[in-house]
């Protein structure tokens, strides 16, 4: 009578299997998280370079003027349009923020535009106003995520550029 137990073969070919199929199913879950944090580390980009250039274009649209355009700083008139916001530099700090500050009352409010998840690596403004027209600066922003562990899933940057003209 033959006994009802597993061979050793059988057993080596069963544990050879399910070991298979757990090393699969692991590597799979791994490549989703990793795929998860790349996509969350560029929507956060994406979505910093969005507002600052909204909002940068937003109060350029408004400005009386352009007082100076330097490489790295925007300096706008506000001073009939919003006399309490004359005037009004945007620029980046030294922790790579990007910021707008406007002389409120004689005493400077500073505001952040991007977050601390992401850092400024560039900024450049550029005077493209011709003789007889309106003011238009070009701004180019480079932002990319803030990654003290240097893992390579949240290493991104992105490029950003636009030109905007003064509404007066």
């Amino acid at each position: 009578m033959r006994n009802p137990g597993f061979t050793l073969l059988e057993l080596v070919i069963y544990l050879a299997i399910i070991s298979g199929a757990i090393l699969s199913f692991t590597y799979f879950i791994l490549s989703v998280s990793n795929s998860r944090t790349k996509t969350y580390v560029a929507q956060e980009v994406h979505a910093n370079g969005r507002t600052a250039l909204e909002v940068i274009s937003q109060r350029i649209r408004a400005a009386n003027g352009i007082v100076s355009v330097t490489p790295t700083v925007l300096t706008l008139d506000f001073s009939t349009a919003n006399p309490a916001k004359h005037p009004t530099a945007i620029d980046r700090d030294a922790g790579n923020t990007l910021r707008i500050t406007e002389d409120t009352d004689g005493a400077p409010v500073v505001m952040t535009i991007t977050s601390d998840d992401v850092t400024v690596t560039a900024l450049a403004f550029t005077n493209l106003t011709g003789t007889g027209s309106r003011e238009n600066i070009k701004i180019n922003l480079t932002i990319a995520y803030d990654n003290p562990s240097g893992s390579s899933a949240f290493t991104y940057s992105k490029d950003f550029t636009t030109a905007v003209s003064v509404r007066q």
